[in-house]
């Protein structure tokens, strides 16, 4: 993918301080004049208007009408150009690779997901590196006006240094995958663990974008959780904030396949789930989401490993809630899919145990409603959260 020196991506525009701080004011204020760009990102009216010019000339920034003045010449107000502003973003999980281009409200233009023909890194990124191609090419969009790629990927990443620290489900450790994709694509690539950036999606187009404070909990193929707090992702210095997945909730709880007893991933963990029920009744479960038609159908088996799933969750939310004095939690994946029958479940076991805990409020449960679509937005959210939304 080439592109001219002057594109939006390249590093003389978008990784200078100046221009990304008026990027981001225009993005949070919908639209100024040059005089409030210089008075709030505390820039000389000839440096704003130098930029300006620039951004204008690319058609980044458009003039969009005038606004009031008191006295003398009313002042022109700037707005971003939507049109030209493009947002790439993949999510990689062993079942499957997805991709996407999105525009700056999180509006997916075009995407598509491929089954990896091998796990292997190397092989791998090459085949998402010639899909991402192909998937700008249909899209009809000019690599130039792309702001960048960002990745949601099952495991721990180090994002600071755009790798793969270690995915268990991948079989990947110490892969610098940011970097070799930064090279192949020419374009900036930010690297996040895919709880954290599902996160980053409610924050950002979900159900949690007037809430400073909450939980994302990842249910289904892998458990793991992202924090947002005071609307900033809390990852932790080694990246492992959140890992609840193999932490152990139930007392003498059930055994994982990690070996331990009682982590929360074996009573929510979709391959753990449909093996116990097929195990307990010789019927074959078609996924989780069927788990709903079983327990209206009063089958006991299946009330139980709803009930068991409701119970671990409501003890993970408690803590959570209580250690990060959360405004939400948010339940996503197959779990908080199956709606209020369950969740309610969560409520009622969560409802009891905080008015016995004296602590005087309780912390709302809801369930995500972006699909299977959330790793995808939340890789384009991180991009947004990064680079535009960030204090100037």
């Amino acid at each position: 993918m080439s592109r001219s020196q002057k594109s939006l991506n390249s590093t003389r525009v978008v990784r200078l301080f100046n221009v990304n701080s008026l990027l981001r004011t225009l993005y949070r204020e919908g639209g100024c004049s040059r005089t409030k760009l210089a008075k709030v990102t505390h820039m000389s009216p000839a440096t704003v208007s130098r930029i300006i010019s620039e951004l204008v000339d690319q058609q980044i920034i458009i003039e969009k009408g005038t606004g009031k003045s008191s006295a003398g010449r009313k002042p022109t107000i700037l707005q971003l150009n939507y049109e030209k502003i493009y947002i790439a973003g993949a999510c990689i999980s062993r079942d499957q690779v997805g991709l996407a281009i999105a525009d700056l409200k999180g509006k997916m233009l075009s995407k598509r997901y491929f089954q990896p023909y091998s796990l292997e890194p190397e092989s791998l990124i090459k085949e998402l590196v010639h899909e991402l191609n192909l998937l700008v090419q249909e899209a009809s969009i000019n690599q130039e006006y792309i702001l960048g790629l960002g990745l949601a990927i099952s495991g721990i990443v180090d994002s600071e240094q755009k790798t793969l620290v270690r995915s268990v489900n991948l079989g990947w450790r110490e892969v610098k995958i940011g970097e070799i994709l930064e090279k192949e694509l020419e374009l900036p690539v930010l690297v996040e663990n895919d709880a954290n950036a599902a996160a980053l999606a409610e924050l950002w187009f979900g159900g949690a974008t007037e809430v400073r404070n909450f939980l994302y909990i990842k249910t289904d193929t892998g458990v793991g959780s992202g924090i947002i707090s005071e609307r900033n992702l809390l990852t932790g210095p080694r990246g492992i904030a959140g890992e609840i997945g193999h932490l152990c909730f139930i007392p003498d709880g059930r055994k994982c396949r990690c070996g331990l007893h009682g982590c929360l991933e074996t009573y929510l963990y979709a391959p753990d789930i449909t093996r116990r029920y097929e195990e307990k009744t010789g019927k074959h479960l078609e996924s989780i989401f069927h788990l709903k038609e079983k327990v209206q159908e009063g089958d006991s088996v299946a009330n139980k490993i709803v009930d068991e799933a409701a119970e671990a969750l409501s003890i993970a939310v408690l803590f959570a809630a209580g250690l990060l004095d959360l405004d939400l939690v948010v339940i996503g994946g197959a779990w908080g899919a199956l709606g209020d029958d369950f969740l309610n479940l969560i409520r009622e076991k969560t409802m009891d145990r905080w008015e016995r805990s004296g602590i005087g409020r309780i912390v709302p449960v809801t369930g995500s409603q972006l699909g299977e679509s959330s790793d995808l937005l939340g890789a384009v959210g991180l991009v947004i959260h990064r680079w535009l939304a960030s204090p100037i």
